[in-house]
């Protein structure tokens, strides 16, 4: 079962991560989508085999005295949760949805969540959009003065999507060291099986992540090749501090922060309407996957 959940779980981060990671040069215009889809599948594996213990140990911290049908279960859970979201195009954070599944087992059995990691993680979730939004800024304010010094248009538009290139790619090697490090964490999966879990989240991106990227893309803020790789390479900067501390964050929260900072920063607001879809589903996403992960456990439990 836990093989099974784990390919539905990184299907389904596939499906609606993916998105945070390529959505603003797909949007943008600089990337076609099944190229952007190719380019996910690389460096996500790359990322799955090459990072993410940290994050995979801190979440595995969470699971102690879970057994494997019940890790399953919160999988389901968290998949569940975030395959809604994407059939409403609305990006959600796998992270939370993820975490949220665990402290809602956890319950199920009687266990004490360890609420002060708990604590921690949530910090993380409060301070990555501001924190993105900055970094953002900063990135849009220098990489202005670069393009203002490139004088020849062919230049100019090589370097753009050089650099769009190189952004998306660092978010999708994000991806495989934090989100996809969660399933990892929980499926314990070795070599064979982080190869299994990029294809099935490649998978998830190919089929079914369109909405949602025109979400992250598009209806958000309006982004050009220069603001759309400032916020992919603040939201990532942002994601890459927490891997290095070994904290789950979201890139979802981390690319909205990012895309909105630099959007006020040009004097643009960001959709509104779009914005509250966004952080309402920040709110029901662990809220909803762990009240079905308490559910399951409970129903369930008597046949472990």
């Amino acid at each position: 079962m836990i093989l099974e959940t784990a390919l539905f779980m990184a299907w389904a981060i596939g499906a609606n991560d993916s998105a945070k990671a390529v959505g603003t040069a797909v949007g943008s215009g600089i990337i076609g989508f099944k190229r952007a889809v190719l380019l996910i599948g690389v460096f996500v594996l790359l990322g799955a085999l090459l990072g993410g213990s940290g994050v995979s140990n801190t979440v595995r911290g969470l699971a102690v005295g879970m057994d494997t049908p019940e890790l399953g279960l919160v999988l389901f859970s968290a998949a569940t949760a975030v395959t809604i979201a994407s059939l409403w195009g609305n990006p959600i954070s796998t992270t939370q949805a993820i975490i949220g599944a665990l402290v809602g087992a956890s319950l199920a059995k009687g266990l004490s969540p360890d609420w002060v990691l708990v604590g921690k993680i949530a910090a993380t979730w409060v301070v990555s959009p501001p924190l993105a939004g900055i970094l953002a800024i900063g990135i849009y304010s220098a990489y202005k003065r670069v393009l203002n010094g490139i004088k020849h248009i062919e230049i100019l538009e090589l370097t753009q999507k050089w650099l769009a290139f190189v952004a998306s790619a660092y978010a999708s090697f994000n991806l495989g060291t934090n989100e996809l490090a969660n399933v990892i964490g929980l499926a314990d999966g070795g070599i064979a099986a982080r190869g299994v879990l990029a294809l099935a989240l490649a998978t998830g991106a190919l089929t079914f992540s369109y909405e949602v990227m025109k979400t992250v893309g598009r209806d958000l803020a309006p982004l050009g090749p220069t603001s759309g790789f400032s916020a992919q390479m603040g939201a990532s900067l942002a994601v890459t501090m927490a891997n290095v501390l070994g904290i789950p964050v979201s890139s979802g929260q981390a690319i909205v922060g990012a895309i909105s900072g630099v959007s006020l920063y040009k004097g643009e607001r960001p959709n509104k309407k779009a914005l509250v879809g966004i952080i309402r589903g920040w709110i029901t996403a662990p809220l909803g996957s762990g009240a079905l992960a308490f559910l399951l456990i409970k129903l369930f439990s008597a046949g472990f």
